[in-house]
């Protein structure tokens, strides 16, 4: 079975420092010998599905292009992640104020 490698949707490109620390395959949208910044989501569609590449976006337009093409993608919903870092927050107040109530 290949190595899998992602194509990293220009909004989601500051992701690729974590991808780095699990030493995951990548490229990014705007690199060499990958479609430009700007780059139209047919056109990148189009890009993964010739090179075999998972697509890592949270552009809905590119899902929606990725399911037309039959290319795989993660799709990152941003409204889920910053529901869970309030959640993740919420429970640190919570946690401060019952430390202090302790004490």
């Amino acid at each position: 079975m290949p190595d899998i490698e992602f194509l990293l949707d220009e909004n989601v490109l500051g992701l690729d420092r974590y991808l780095d620390i699990f030493e995951l395959k990548y490229r990014k949208i705007g690199d060499k010998n990958c479609p430009p910044l700007k780059s139209g989501d047919s056109a990148v569609a189009k890009f993964a599905d010739k090179e075999n590449l998972v697509v890592v976006t949270n552009d809905d337009n590119l899902k929606k292009q990725c399911e037309l093409f039959g290319v795989m993608y993660v799709f990152s919903d941003l409204t889920d992640f910053a529901k869970k870092i309030k959640k993740y927050a919420d429970s640190q107040k919570e946690r401060k104020v019952n430390d202090n109530n302790q004490t």
